[in-house]
C-alpha cells in the first residue's frame, strides 16, 4: 500500500477543466473482488472495540477497499493528487447485509465535485456487491487545496448537525502511537502522516496524527453499544487533526430518529472538536 501512496504522490495530475471534472463521473471506474477473511475482520473489530463480529461494522468494507480508492486517485485521468488531500466527510448508507465470509466485489468511482472555500472537494464512492446483490455503499469527500475555480460547481456544505453544548459525556477515548501503528498495519493505511513524528513532519505536521477512520470507528462502536445501529446511515464530518498521543471525549444526544455526536479534545480549557457525526 505504501507503493500506492508513493505512486499517487509523484504522479502528474491531469489538467483541471470543466470538461475534465464532468468526465470524472463517467470514467475511470475501478473494481476488485476482495476475498473473505474472518481473521482480518476479527483483528479490525478488536482494534475499534466492535464487540459483535457477527455483525458488520459500517466502516469495514471501506477500509478493505482503501487500495482501490488509492488506485482511483492515482489514475492518469484523475486531476487530484493523493498527498495533501484532506478528508472532509464520510458517510456509509448500506452495510448491514454485507458479509465477511463470502467474496465482495467493490467498485470505486468519482462522484460530485464541489467548490470549497479552500479549493475543490471531490466524492469517492465505493459500492459493494455479493452474489449479485448490492450490499454496501459509502462515500468519502476529500479536499484538494487550490486557488483554481474551474467553472460553475455546486458549493460544498456539510449538513451534519452537532450535538448541543449541554450534551452528556458518553465516553473517553485514548489513542497512543502504538495503537495508531497497529491500525495502520491492519487497515493498510500507511500514509506517512500517521506513522511517526519524523514522517509526519515531512508533510507539515508537528506529530503523527490519528486516522480519522480509526477514531470515527471507535466512536461508532461506543454508540452501537448504547443503541444498536440497526442499519442506520452513519456520517462523519472531520474538523481538525488529532495528534498522537491523544485523549478525547465523546459527546452524544438523541434526536428524532437520529443520534448526533462529536469527539472533542479532553483539554477543557482549549477544547477542540475533531469531528461531528450523525447516525440515522
Amino acid at each position: 500500500m505504501l507503493g500506492l501512496y508513493l505512486q499517487a504522490g509523484f504522479k502528474k495530475a491531469a489538467d483541471i477543466t470543466p470538461s475534465s471534472l464532468e468526465g470524472l463521473q463517467r470514467a475511470p471506474v475501478l473494481w476488485q473482488t476482495f476475498l473473505p477473511s474472518a481473521r482480518h475482520y476479527k483483528k479490525y473489530c478488536k482494534l475499534v472495540d466492535w464487540e459483535n463480529p457477527t455483525r458488520m461494522h459500517p466502516f469495514y468494507w471501506q477500509v478493505r477497499g482503501l487500495s482501490l480508492q488509492l488506485r482511483l486517485l492515482a489514475h492518469s485521468k484523475s486531476p487530484f493528487k493523493l498527498l495533501g488531500l484532506v478528508h472532509l466527510q464520510n458517510r456509509v448508507e448500506e452495510y448491514a447485509e454485507c458479509r465477511t465470509d463470502i467474496p465482495c466485489e467493490l467498485v470505486a468511482r468519482f462522484g460530485t465535485v464541489f467548490q470549497h472555500r479552500r479549493g475543490l472537494a471531490v466524492e469517492v464512492t465505493v459500492t459493494g456487491n455479493q452474489r449479485g446483490q448490492r450490499v454496501y455503499s459509502a462515500t468519502g469527500t476529500y479536499l484538494m487545496q487550490t486557488s483554481l475555480k474551474p467553472g460553475p460547481l455546486p458549493a460544498y456544505e456539510s449538513d451534519i448537525v452537532a450535538p448541543g453544548e449541554t450534551s452528556p459525556e458518553t465516553a473517553e477515548l485514548a489513542f497512543s502511537a502504538s495503537m495508531v501503528r497497529r491500525y495502520a498495519k491492519v487497515s493498510g493505511d500507511v500514509n506517512p502522516i500517521h506513522l511517526s513524528t519524523l514522517t509526519a513532519r515531512l508533510f507539515g505536521f508537528k506529530r503523527a496524527i490519528v486516522h480519522g477512520m480509526y477514531s470515527g470507528a471507535k466512536a461508532v462502536s461506543v454508540l452501537d453499544k448504547q443503541a444498536e445501529l440497526n442499519s442506520k446511515a452513519v456520517r462523519l464530518a472531520f474538523k481538525r487533526p488529532m495528534f498522537v498521543p491523544a485523549k478525547a471525549v465523546l459527546y452524544s444526544e438523541q434526536g428524532e430518529g437520529s443520534t448526533h455526536f462529536s469527539l472533542v479534545s479532553a483539554n477543557r480549557e482549549q477544547a477542540e472538536t475533531y469531528f461531528t457525526g450523525q447516525i440515522g
